[in-house]
């Protein structure tokens, strides 16, 4: 319940801020009302109970032919209350009104009609003691309503109760996969690595700055489940794929890219989305040339349109060291002819023989076919889900689509990931090197074997 109002806070501070405003606009509007209270002492004959005195008098003054007595010695309306002051004999009478001296006025004129009744009153109503004005009312300096503190408090906890309740409601008719567990659930595979959301993953800010060595750990510790899942399995290709766009596959094929680099591999990073490049925006990268012009032009050579990317840019901890990629180039109006034709697997086999290890960046997979012959000739599939953004038909979908084309997958990346502050800081790991590392100390002669 926490998590789900944590993801829908800004619907509880919606409706917060919206019944707060409203709270405080109709306070503004509404009028003020002013009361006065005059009091009478009651004293009760010995013959009568005293409290059974008070509980007539009370009685007495709700009577209409009061009021009416009252409405003739000052026509007009005011709200009048009769009440026992504590637990003594003083009955007092509260008039509320939106003019000061009118409520003070009201009062007074109940309080003295009620005394004009009893004494044209029979005998039998004399019993009950006799009664005199002991405080006349008098005008109020400040209003009895509206309280603006208690409107504003009211009207806060409305809207939180309101929001909380519209975020648990949203949040569950929400068909999005917010916990990886789930994403597992649905798609039935293996989870290999969950991908936190930060600010250095996100699309836009992606290749302009330098990934911490923690943002790399995570790719590293990818890449070491992929090096070691199936041992006997050669894996010099993966393609990463995703049901719907915007799951972060293109995020995962670059880390993963960068996480061979500084194992030591010679990697190649493949652009195959021809319909929207996004690594040829997050690198920069040019817009002609690249896979679309290798795959139309037969004389085109692999060499010839890989392009050469300083990786120490893109990640602290891997170094000047260059990462090739071959970019999408231009945008064909063909696509999917250019993958499925025979040059597709040329290119492959070309790489192989130069590359250790080859990372294919592909269309999803539910949006168009163009992954699909590439999923059939690839080492390897890795599935990209990102939480809060994949549904769990979506995610289903893609895990049978890939079991319907019998494709070698390697299990599931879950992106967007809530981040841990534990992850890596807490423990040390994930620092950049040579931190408090003092080589001359260690190459100094006090430190030479004898």
């Amino acid at each position: 319940m926490a998590q789900a109002v944590r993801r829908r806070i800004w619907i509880v501070a919606l409706c917060l801020f919206a019944a707060t405003l409203a709270a405080v606009a109709l306070t503004l509007r509404e009028e003020k009302q002013y009361s006065a209270t005059s009091a009478m002492l009651l004293r009760p004959s010995p013959e009568v109970e005293p409290q059974r005195a008070v509980d007539t008098s009370l009685e007495l003054l709700s009577l209409p032919a009061v009021a009416k007595r009252a409405a003739d010695s000052l026509p007009g309306e005011g709200a009048v209350e009769a009440s026992q002051r504590g637990e003594s004999d003083i009955i007092q009478v509260t008039a509320t009104d939106s003019s000061p001296q009118r409520a003070a006025s009201i009062a007074n004129a109940f309080a003295e009609a009620f005394l004009v009744f009893r004494e044209e009153g029979s005998r039998e109503r004399l019993r009950s003691g006799r009664i005199q004005v002991v405080e006349r009312a008098s005008p109020s300096s400040s209003p009895v309503s509206p309280s603006p503190v208690r409107n504003v408090l009211f009207g806060a906890l409305i809207g939180l109760v309101l929001g909380l309740g519209l975020a648990l409601l949203v949040e569950q008719l929400d068909r999005r996969v917010k916990r990886q567990d789930d994403l597992a659930e649905a798609t039935g595979l293996t989870l290999l690595a969950s991908i936190p959301r930060r600010k250095a993953f996100d699309r836009n800010h992606l290749g302009h700055g330098s990934l911490s060595p923690a943002e790399t750990e995570v790719f590293r510790l990818l890449r070491a489940n992929l090096r070691y899942f199936k041992v006997r399995r050669p894996m010099e290709s993966v393609v990463v794929t995703s049901a719907e766009p915007g799951e972060g596959k293109t995020l995962v094929s670059l880390g993963l890219a960068l996480a061979g680099v500084t194992s030591g591999e010679k990697v190649l990073l493949v652009e195959a989305d021809l319909r929207d490049p996004g690594l040829t925006q997050v690198l920069g990268l040019p817009m002609h040339g690249g896979l679309s012009q290798a795959l139309s032009d037969e004389k085109a050579k692999l060499e010839d349109v890989v392009v050469s990317v300083n990786a120490g840019k893109l990640a602290d901890a891997v170094g000047e060291i260059g990462l090739d990629v071959l970019p999408a180039g231009g945008i064909p109006p063909n696509p999917t002819e250019l993958i499925e034709s025979g040059r597709m697997p040329e290119l492959l086999a070309a790489a192989k023989q130069t590359y250790d290890f080859i990372v294919i960046d592909t269309p999803p997979v539910l949006v168009v076919s163009d992954a699909i012959p590439l999923i059939v000739a690839s080492d390897g599939v890795l599935a990209v889900s990102g939480l809060g953004v994949s549904t769990r038909g979506s995610a289903a979908n893609l895990a049978e689509q890939l079991d319907r084309l019998d494709s070698p997958v390697l299990g599931l990346v879950a992106n967007f990931a809530e981040a841990d502050g534990r992850a890596y800081e807490g423990y040390g790991y994930g620092r950049a090197p040579n931190i408090g590392f003092d080589q001359a100390a260690i190459n100094s002669p006090a430190n030479e074997p004898q």
